[in-house]
């Protein structure tokens, strides 16, 4: 199903991501990052040891950057609770640092201990992986919990360098960044990911968009030489380093304050997701480019908090199983091959979205029919081969192979 060329796997024809060797740099005296594509790491010298914030996806990539580390690491920071940002912990004890974190980490790390075979699937959707609910909850059992957690804001001093932590809420309820006054950097981790933020996420709960805003609001007041974000493995200096942060703060204000009239208007979610539109002016700009997230996803995100889940339509309200329903409209179209037939007429009309769901009701009543699981392969690839969105595009993925393996396992493919 998948493919290698070139260093750059695809499934058919869609590419996805892999990893890839950790990338170090030395941005200015004394700091350094590890870097791979969706997670990273710094670390800062100082005159008494060393402050490590964050520690990569995993230990195999935390060995090559404990090679790179000079002196005994005094503290580990945690910016939040996201394997990407805590995978590699293990490996840099061996110095035996405090680990300093949100007062609401440890409860992310129950959270998912306790949800193995849910995060487990959703991140073979999310990141086009195998799904492992027993490597996952592995992982789990071996997360390292922080030795110190706090609210608000915390400060430790260490040869010669202030490091400033301040929580917040933001991607998560466990979010901290850190400013160095002495060296104006601010380590920031996923509150700025260098594309258009991950305030919208299908397979996670509902993410922080206002206090997000107000988060990057202070720290643009730091006026910042620095930005260290996306783990470490995006950094902004000087001027780009403001623009980033106002691009996002104004992004997130926009989308808001659009989605919180929608909703006061009383208008559908379906209907909401393509009404909101990002301002023309910040649609070009370097910081927001739509490779991670959605605006579509933002949406969703901003109604869950505020909106209960009760759409206005009294159908909804305590609604029977879509299977069910499904089935009755089957009975009533009468024909499958009439649905089949109109999905592959919107799919040529380029309307391939609409197309999937026309074709749904006719996988949820009958989940076996043959031939409208091929149909919907066609149609994923169709929508996966015009789609730049990690997120999405892998979803797509991710089912087009469950369904060529029920193909297979039905011998006819």
């Amino acid at each position: 199903m998948a493919e290698e060329k070139n260093g750059e796997t695809k499934v058919e024809g869609i590419p996805i991501l892999t990893m890839q060797e950790v990338q170090f740099s030395d941005p200015l005296p004394d700091v350094h990052t590890a870097a791979l594509p969706i997670a990273g790491c710094a670390w800062i010298d100082t005159d008494d040891g060393v402050v490590l914030i964050d520690t990569l996806l995993n230990e195999a990539a935390a060995e090559k950057a404990l090679d790179k580390i000079n002196g005994p690491i005094k503290y580990i920071i945690y910016t939040h609770g996201h394997g990407d940002h805590v995978g590699g912990t293990r490996v840099f004890m061996k110095h035996s640092p405090q680990v300093i974190a949100s007062h609401y980490l440890p409860d992310r790390f129950d959270k998912y201990k306790m949800l193995s075979p849910h995060i487990a699937r959703n991140a073979a959707q999310q990141f086009n992986i195998p799904e492992d609910p027993a490597g996952r909850a592995k992982i789990m059992a071996n997360r390292i919990y922080p030795t110190k957690t706090f609210m608000g804001e915390m400060t430790i001093s260490l040869g010669g360098k202030t490091f400033e932590m301040h929580t917040a809420r933001a991607e998560t309820d466990d979010a901290l960044w850190v400013w160095v006054p002495e060296i104006k950097c601010a380590f920031i981790g996923d509150l700025i990911i260098g594309v258009f933020p991950n305030i919208g996420n299908p397979w996670k709960p509902t993410r922080f968009a206002l206090d997000w805003a107000k988060t990057l609001e202070l720290i643009r007041a730091k006026t910042p030489q620095y930005v260290f974000c996306n783990g470490a493995g995006v950094i902004y200096k000087g001027a780009q380093a403001l623009e980033a942060l106002d691009a996002n703060i104004e992004v997130i204000y926009n989308l808001h304050d659009q989605v919180v009239g929608f909703i006061n208007e009383g208008m559908h979610i379906s209907e909401m997701i393509h009404a909101v539109t990002v301002p023309d002016h910040l649609k070009e700009s370097p910081y927001l480019a739509m490779l991670y997230s959605l605006p579509e996803f933002f949406v969703y995100n901003v109604y869950r908090w505020y909106h209960g889940y009760f759409d206005g339509n009294p159908a909804n309200l305590l609604p029977r199983p879509e299977k069910e329903v499904n089935r009755v409209i089957l009975e009533l179209v009468g024909n499958p091959e009439r649905i089949l037939s109109k999905a592959e007429e919107l799919v040529k009309q380029d309307q391939a979205q609409l197309g999937l769901q026309v074709l749904d009701v006719l996988l949820q009543a009958d989940p076996e029919n043959i031939a409208a699981r091929k149909l919907r392969i066609e149609i994923l690839e169709a929508i996966g081969s015009q789609d730049t969105c990690l997120m999405s595009r892998n979803s797509w993925v991710y089912f087009i192979d469950k369904d060529k393996a029920f193909l297979h396992d039905k011998g006819v493919l």
